[in-house]
């Protein structure tokens, strides 16, 4: 499950970060307080009772930190991240000069990707000095500390907020591979025909639709028919070839899993668009995927056609 930690609070995310740390290292875990530089620190002194494993346990004294972030879409490879690191680094160099300070654990609703997350993890350990130091992101707090611990997601209410996105991710690349090595050998009318379906496609229809969606002006005007649109009949082209019967298959089941999950979970998003952005960043981070663009392009055509979003 995705839980949506992005919902919680601060204080909220504190309150959770620290249920798990008592199960991790145990009820001698001290609650977050404010620091004197305005973060919030967890403190624990003793052998922890499972991490990182109970064969071999972390011991002395632990800080933790909790970071949270009301975006539902960050990483740890963004800059406020690196910024927020940086300045922990200051902290840690003071705690571990006056005695304070063994192991570092810091806990996030981010997004973990692999190489950036293990660069950031070594540079605090390069810079302070200190060796047993971990970034908890998202994924690991889901899979690996409230999956198993079905009483904390009950506790904090989180089985109401999660997102099964789990829709085809492979078919949907297999696609975008397919659909970007057959752009060159694509050949129509674009000019004409995108005029031809600017002035055709009924306007009020596609208004009231955007109302329903909460798609806003903005959005629609500059990302779906100023870029996305000119490459619509492509996709028609595409799906309508003999030879890409299978791959229209994939297509329309994709597209049918996506409405059912949207609509289940649309309170979750404000705009339409911040949905459009989650389905790109579930797709493209961490994969070498060429034409990453075309995620995009594909869903704005899944909702042009309706075949997503309210009609």
């Amino acid at each position: 499950m995705d839980y949506r930690l992005d919902l919680l609070s601060e204080s909220e995310f504190e309150n959770l970060v620290n249920r798990v740390c008592q199960n991790l290292l145990g009820m001698g875990m001290i609650s977050f307080s404010a620091g004197k530089d305005g973060g919030r620190d967890g403190k624990f002194t003793g052998t922890s009772n499972s991490y990182p494993s109970e064969k071999n346990p972390w011991k002395g004294k632990f800080i933790i930190q909790a970071k949270h972030t009301a975006s539902p879409i960050a990483s740890c490879s963004d800059s406020d991240f690196k910024t927020a690191i940086n300045n922990e680094i200051k902290s840690i160099k003071t705690l571990k000069a006056n005695g304070d300070i063994d192991c570092y654990l810091l806990f996030t609703n981010r997004k973990y990707p692999a190489i950036e997350g293990e660069r950031l993890v070594k540079k605090i350990q390069t810079e302070t000095g200190l060796s047993n130091v971990v970034i908890v992101g998202k994924e690991s707090l889901n899979d690996l500390y409230l999956n198993p611990n079905k009483d904390i997601v009950r506790e904090f209410q989180l089985d109401l907020n999660h997102i099964p996105f789990s829709f085809s991710e492979s078919e949907i690349k297999d696609i975008i591979l397919e659909f970007h090595s057959e752009l060159p050998k694509i050949k129509t009318a674009l000019e004409a025909e995108v005029d031809r379906i600017k002035f055709d496609f009924d306007r009020i229809k596609i208004e009231e639709k955007n109302k329903k969606n909460l798609l806003s002006k903005e959005y629609y005007e500059n990302e779906i028919l100023n870029h996305s649109l000119q490459d619509f009949e492509k996709i028609e082209a595409f799906l309508s070839d003999s030879r890409n019967e299978d791959y229209k298959e994939q297509y329309f089941d994709i597209a049918a899993e996506l409405r059912n999950l949207i609509q289940l979970k649309r309170s979750n998003f404000a705009s339409f668009e911040e949905i459009f952005i989650y389905i790109y960043k579930k797709i493209s981070d961490g994969n070498k995927l060429k034409g990453k663009r075309h995620i995009f392009t594909l869903l704005h055509f899944m909702y042009y056609e309706c075949l997503i979003g309210v009609k």
